[in-house]
């Protein structure tokens, strides 16, 4: 995929950018093509080579924020009395900071709704409640975006989501 100047992109531990333009430079050598970004005050510099090979995404459009929505909707099955908590939600908090950074849609959805639930069962460690908040803000800030809406609103939206499917998975029970 080619990205184009003024298209805004995801880039992994930065967040959305506005690609501002299209630079060549010599390094070590050998001349390269770099997208420059911009987000907020910060601008940096990504190689092409480095940006299609997953340095950089597109944004989620409409659908792939209803995709999410549904998975966050669908409910985890209330644990077992007998089943250990950190056996039915594991949370492997390093590991979790690790995935985040990335900005995946997908992983951060996948810890989002680990920590809810968990959340609803046993209070969360001080890793895992700011794992939750800013997966949390991450994903906010993506539908914001995309959506045009405030951030809290999207994250309420996300909470909202959430709430729904642990009621019908409560309601089932």
């Amino acid at each position: 995929m080619t990205f184009q100047v003024e298209q805004n992109v995801v880039k992994p531990n930065l967040g959305i950018c506005k690609i501002i333009a299209v630079r060549r430079m010599q390094v070590e050598g050998k001349e390269q093509q770099f997208y420059v970004l911009q987000s907020g005050d910060v601008k940096v510099m990504v190689p092409f080579a480095h940006a299609h090979t997953g340095g950089l995404r597109l944004p989620l459009d409409e659908q792939g924020i209803e995709k999410l929505f549904d998975y966050l909707q669908e409910p985890i099955p209330a644990p077992d009395p007998q089943t250990d908590i950190d056996d039915m939600y594991p949370v492997d908090v390093d590991q979790a900071k690790d995935e985040i950074k990335q900005r995946d849609p997908d992983v951060i959805s996948k810890w989002i709704k680990t920590l809810f639930y968990k959340e609803k069962t046993v209070e969360l460690s001080k890793g895992e409640a700011d794992i939750y908040k800013n997966a949390l803000a991450l994903l906010a800030e993506e539908i914001a975006h995309v959506n045009h809406i405030s951030r809290l609103k999207a994250s309420n939206r996300i909470k909202s989501i959430l709430k729904t499917g642990r009621s019908a998975e409560q309601d089932a029970s």
